[in-house]
């Protein structure tokens, strides 16, 4: 362990989602065409965690928050992480998912830097296009926030299980 106190191991990498809520409602974004990894698809916001961040993950999420569309901690309520979700991908990195839910207090739709923000209601998120691995996670996230609005619940471990091909085949919660 000489020199390896505080390092994370590249092998590792996480990444937090943030689904705000307002008036019976969810802020999700439309990523760019323009971006490599997912273009067009639907999620929340977010990003990588840094590896001087694994001792705050709000801080983390916040962080990404604030950065990609200038929402701050200050317009937001009952910042709960809820779910957790691993998977790694067939010759891929072991990959952490930090889903976190919060209450805007703010009423304007915020601009970002990653695609468009877009205010969806719960029925809606079955007919959009969702990244494969937040597609399972995000009708539970919102069933979790409907139900406990301020986060007391414990939080939800998953497991992505892959196929040899690299397709995601479940999720076991």
């Amino acid at each position: 362990m000489d020199g390896l106190q505080g390092d994370i191991p590249n092998a590792l990498e996480a990444y937090t989602v943030v689904v705000l809520h307002s008036a019976g409602r969810y802020l999700l974004l439309q990523r760019a065409m323009t971006k490599r990894f997912a273009p067009g698809q639907w999620t929340g916001v977010g990003g990588k965690v840094e590896p001087n961040e694994f001792s705050d993950l709000q801080g983390a999420a916040l962080r990404e928050l604030a950065e990609e569309t200038g929402i701050s901690e200050s317009d937001i309520e009952h910042v709960v992480l809820r779910r957790v979700l691993l998977h790694a991908r067939p010759g891929g990195p072991l990959t952490t998912l930090l889903y976190f839910t919060g209450d805007l207090t703010i009423t304007r739709t915020p601009t970002c830097t990653e695609g468009t923000l877009e205010w969806v209601t719960a029925d809606r998120v079955p007919t959009l296009e969702v990244i494969e691995t937040t597609k399972s996670v995000l009708p539970l996230l919102i069933e979790d926030h409907q139900r406990d609005p301020q986060g007391t619940e414990q939080i939800q471990l998953g497991i992505a299980v892959y196929r040899k091909d690299g397709l995601l085949e479940r999720v076991i919660w």
